[in-house]
């Protein structure tokens, strides 16, 4: 009984299968990632420690043996199409990003295909700290050191959207809607009650707007006033601890008429509390509506940060998905401004604007031409900078 008990745990973990022996999938795994370390040190790497590992792969913390450099080392499999593909688009389009969006992807130097394995080496970054965590994206466990209820609390604007959403969305009082009358004016009242004194905990603010709710309006059953409680208490503490970095972005086509409020504000009095979230947010709408790159699940396990600035990093490329404009019925205005007409602007205006003579321009040894691209193509809405470079590149 012992024995088989053990296995039984060892199946549960994956470890092992009921028998005892390897499952044939763990195998191929165990043999990909040791194949992918063998792969490294050949190209001249060493494997530090293990960083992290998921369901698509494993990250490895490497150093260049000759100049003691240390990156990132992730190992999927070669035929994960997508996350490659993501890693790689980011690898050749990041240059022609704005950098206050580029900055939020990471630097990836290469990508090494060996056997069935793909290696994606990048920068190596840190992870986020658990009061950030919970303050600003979905975290499993609340640290004590957050902060984040205690800055709510003390702005009444906050307080009041937090309120009016919890009252205005609540369950029971949905229920009452045909027969309540003077719902605006109800919730008018409860905003007014909350605001007008100082909350040193939720359950203060809880307490208030359910004494508010009870003054005006007569749920006829203890058993419903019980009931409108409970739900209250939910949607509060909901609403209290909502992370503000959205996760999960709607599916193509919902929401098409407002696609400026996909990552946008929904508790803009909450979520201006944090403006340590605008850049990332403001990153997200722009790989969404510019680059049709939607970042699917921003959580805290596949976001981090550079050592050196503190930026944000979504490390998880895999999770972006590509071409979310492809089943909408949209127009395509045809480019009356040819790539031609780009390039001679772009000569015209480098000479005029930066002084710089078009044979040093063109010049094939010129390592400068992506930031002269980027400061002289005043038209990148009808010819993008890697367009242009593409062109003159031939």
């Amino acid at each position: 009984m012992k024995l088989l008990l053990e296995n039984w745990r060892k199946y549960l973990n994956e470890d092992t299968d009921a028998t005892g022996a390897m499952p044939a999938h763990l195998q191929r795994k165990q043999k990909r990632q040791k194949d992918a370390k063998a792969l490294l040190e050949s190209m001249g790497f060493s494997v530090r420690r293990e960083l992290g590992r998921g369901a698509f792969g494993v990250v490895y913390e490497v150093e260049n043996s000759r100049t003691g450099e240390r990156s990132a080392a992730k190992v999927v499999t070669a035929d994960n199409k997508r996350e490659i593909e993501n890693y790689k688009f980011a690898m050749e389009e990041k240059a022609f990003m704005p950098p206050e969006y580029a900055k939020y992807l990471p630097d990836v130097k290469q990508l090494i295909t060996g056997g069935d394995s793909t290696i994606i080496l990048m920068e190596l970054l840190e992870p986020i700290d658990p009061r950030t965590a919970q303050e600003l994206f979905a975290a499993q466990d609340a640290p004590t050191v957050s902060k984040k209820t205690e800055r709510i609390l003390k702005n009444p604007e906050a307080v009041a959207e937090i309120t009016e959403y919890a009252v205005d969305n609540n369950r029971i009082l949905n229920q009452m809607r045909e027969f309540l009358v003077g719902r605006e004016q109800i919730i008018s009242f409860v905003i007014n009650s909350v605001t007008k004194m100082s909350h040193s905990n939720v359950d203060s603010v809880i307490d208030t707007i359910s004494k508010a709710v009870s003054e005006q309006l007569d749920f006829q059953s203890p058993a419903v006033e019980s009931s409108f409680r409970t739900a209250l208490t939910h949607d509060t503490l909901y609403y209290f601890d909502k992370q503000i970095i959205p996760v999960h972005q709607p599916e193509p086509g919902d929401e098409v008429s407002d696609r400026g409020s996909w990552t946008g504000p929904s508790l803009e009095k909450v979520e201006g509390l944090f403006p340590e979230a605008e850049g990332l947010m403001a990153a997200m709408k722009y790989f969404m509506q510019d680059k049709g790159w939607r970042p699917k699940d921003v959580h805290i396990k596949n976001v981090m940060r550079r050592p050196n600035t503190k930026d944000f990093v979504i490390v998880d490329l895999g999770l972006f998905k590509r071409g979310i404009y492809e089943n909408f019925d949209l127009k395509i205005k045809k480019k009356d401004f040819t790539i031609n007409d780009a390039y001679l602007a772009f000569i015209l205006n480098a000479r005029m604007q930066g002084n710089i003579f078009p044979r040093a321009l063109l010049d094939p040894n010129n390592k400068n031409l992506i930031q002269h691209i980027k400061d002289y193509n005043h038209r990148k809405e009808e010819v993008s900078d890697k367009e242009l470079y593409n062109y003159i590149r031939g």
